[in-house]
């Protein structure tokens, strides 16, 4: 017994970072979900589109500017290279020239305020994951959620559901003093970027390609199928947040780890498996669940169950892309993710114009599926390869 205990307490100590990231996840996508459910039967399907439909401009518009950077202050951060400035320097100046271009383009500040805000926490929290300083992450990462909610209940009660988005883009801001520690401690040195140059490129192609499956939809559902449609995939999408949250959790803490060359294998197939059991669960209780709490969004209970499939592959493709970042190989993961988004988009035009928003859904499954089989088959290719050299 007392040899039991042993092991337990061992685990329990040798698993406190993953503890910390995991405390600050869950509590965080139970906070944001709460929310955006309450949003949603607050709002109906028009509203909530229309607010989905925001965030995604300002994401885009985000992701355009940070030239790869969250993975790369990650993996360079827990090497200890001082790459911090040149890396803030850019994405930051990038950044306000689209806030501009953005602001020109749609008359809507908030949305440029949104992609200034999402720059800076992107960059913040990738700072302290780098660092490993899980125990200030998950602090300013619930922290940030909770100011959300405040601000962004109080923002639509004052001025409607922009407000929301309003409330959203002020809270990033919440990490800024990471981002002025980063400048102070570190120099703008062009020479330390140079030789990782291939690396953040790669990392921000693999940026735009993760745009292109995970906001893109939202640009092109609105004018295809409506706001109202797109109300109902957004909350689908909202599902599978939560039911991602553990492959989530994993990711963000075994890229530092394999960067380091700690594998972790044990969790990242406990990471797997939870994932089918969350995604079997989704399938079963979606359509008892949503028309009681959500009668506005029935459209959404196929939906659900279609994406639920998504949450298996997605779990995989964490696992096999931590190791593939871990190792400086972006190369692979960039690949693996135009592979998904090929399948994507073009299965929105195809399978989303014949069967309608569930096509949508449908198309992102199968996207999944395609870059876990290619993460599976690099990663065997690579082992091979690696035997050879031996």
């Amino acid at each position: 017994m007392d040899l039991t205990w042993n092991k337990i307490r061992e685990l329990f100590k040798n698993t406190i970072e993953l503890q910390q990231i995991g405390v600050a996840n869950i509590s965080s996508k139970a906070i944001m979900a709460i929310f955006w459910f309450y949003i949603a039967a607050t709002l109906g399907t028009e509203d909530y589109g229309q607010v989905s439909y925001l965030i995604a401009l300002g994401s885009t518009g985000a992701a355009l500017s940070m030239v790869g950077s969250p993975n790369s202050l990650i993996v360079y951060g827990a090497k200890k290279i001082p790459i911090e400035s040149i890396i803030y320097s850019i994405s930051l100046i990038i950044g306000a020239v689209t806030s501009i271009i953005f602001y020109f383009l749609f008359q809507n500040l908030i949305i440029s305020i949104f992609i200034f805000g999402y720059i800076i926490f992107n960059l913040g929290i990738a700072e302290l994951l780098g660092r490993r300083e899980y125990k200030n992450y998950s602090i300013v990462f619930v922290t940030q959620k909770i100011i959300f909610v405040i601000l962004g209940l109080l923002f639509y009660y004052l001025i409607g559901f922009e407000g929301i988005v309003l409330g959203f883009a002020l809270s990033l801001f919440l990490v800024v003093y990471v981002i002025i520690k980063g400048f102070k401690e570190t120099k703008i040195d062009i020479k330390i970027l140079k030789p990782r140059f291939g690396f953040m490129i790669n990392n921000y192609a693999l940026s735009i390609e993760r745009l292109l499956s995970g906001q893109i939809d939202k640009l092109i559902i609105a004018p295809m199928f409506g706001f109202s449609l797109l109300g109902n995939f957004a909350l689908s999408l909202q599902f599978f947040s939560v039911m991602s949250i553990i492959p989530t959790i994993v990711f963000q803490y075994t890229l530092s780890q394999d960067a380091i060359g700690k594998t972790n294998l044990k969790i990242k197939k406990i990471s797997i498996i939870s994932s089918a059991i969350v995604s079997t669960l989704a399938i079963t209780l979606s359509p008892i669940v949503i028309p009681v709490i959500f009668p506005e969004f029935i459209e959404a209970v196929e939906l659900i169950q279609i994406i639920s499939i998504h949450v298996i592959a997605n779990a995989i493709i964490y696992a096999y892309n931590s190791k593939f970042l871990g190792e400086e190989n972006s190369k692979l993961v960039l690949v693996g993710k135009g592979i998904s988004v090929i399948i994507y988009i073009g299965g929105i035009f195809t399978l989303g114009t014949l069967i309608g928003i569930n096509g949508v859904a449908i198309a992102l499954v199968l996207s999944g599926i395609g870059q876990a089989i290619f993460n599976i088959i690099a990663s065997k290719y690579l082992k091979n390869l690696q035997k050879k050299e031996k």
